[in-house]
């Protein structure tokens, strides 16, 4: 009896010897850089090393909306709103079409201490802009030239003797693509022009002073709080002037906001 209880021992002990060295092998053969990995970690509900992870995926492979609206997820998880912001902001400034980062960018909106009222606009202006939004410029182009070629093709087949049968469907196909081609091409110009003029960023520090003019000593019109998104104006050697969704223009010191950009130079 002892000497079978002895070889069950023995047969347990050797069991568990292997089953460490099996965790070991496989602890060992996980790449904690990966997206997977980051992904693991914040379904786990470890904020803190998934935003490591994804961190350091942009510093080595650049800038993704995926990513960006991950890095979301984390801070908005971590309630840090201003960081969860930004990094919503930049899911859609690479991705316009991102519904998952607009949705989680309102939620995150509504946490901040700011809800400045915005100016009124046209309801034009609102649809022109919302709608060139809807892709980048780069993507409105490649649909400009589609469509271009599509009505080059329909003009061909009006016009040539041998599709006399299909010169109708030919014409309108021209008609319809051309106008479309031109509708796509003014809102990649547009696009590009918004990009351009409009520049945007978020106050990332906790609360910020906004001065009358770019020094210490100008006078203080208000005061602004973490995460509010602002329109930039131009930059004075350190000082960035800009305008609050009100139409209320300040300057404020650049190192307490970051651009939503993230090309953008002195972007933080």
């Amino acid at each position: 009896m002892k000497r079978h209880l002895g070889v069950i021992i023995f047969l347990v002990y050797n069991s568990l010897q292997l089953l460490a060295q099996d965790s070991t092998s496989v602890s060992q053969n996980i790449d904690t850089t990966t997206y997977v990995y980051g992904n693991v970690m914040y379904e786990n509900g470890n904020y803190d090393a998934a935003t490591g992870v994804y961190e350091k995926l942009l510093t080595k492979n650049g800038p993704s909306d995926e990513i960006y609206f991950n890095l979301g997820n984390c801070y908005y998880k971590s309630n840090a709103y201003g960081k969860a912001i930004l990094n919503y902001e930049r899911a859609l400034f690479f991705n316009p079409g991102n519904e998952d980062a607009q949705y989680n960018l309102e939620l995150a909106n509504q946490r901040i201490r700011d809800q400045i009222e915005p100016v009124n606009e046209s309801i034009f202006t609102i649809w022109w802009n919302n709608f060139i939004q809807i892709f980048t410029a780069h993507t409105w182009t490649i649909l400009a030239v589609i469509f271009m070629w599509l009505a080059l093709a329909g003009f061909v087949i009006y016009r040539l003797p041998k599709f006399v049968a299909w010169q109708r469907p030919g014409f309108f196909v021209f008609a319809i693509a051309l106008l479309l081609a031109i509708v796509f091409c003014v809102a990649g110009l547009g696009r590009n022009n918004f990009d351009n003029k409009y520049q945007f960023a978020i106050v990332m520090a906790p609360s910020a002073i906004v001065k009358s003019e770019p020094s210490e000593n100008s006078t203080n019109l208000f005061l602004l709080h973490e995460g509010i998104k602002l329109k930039l104006m131009r930059s004075d050697e350190g000082w960035t002037e800009i305008k609050i969704p009100n139409g209320e223009v300040g300057w404020i010191k650049s190192d307490e906001i970051t651009a939503v950009d993230p090309f953008m130079p002195g972007k933080n």
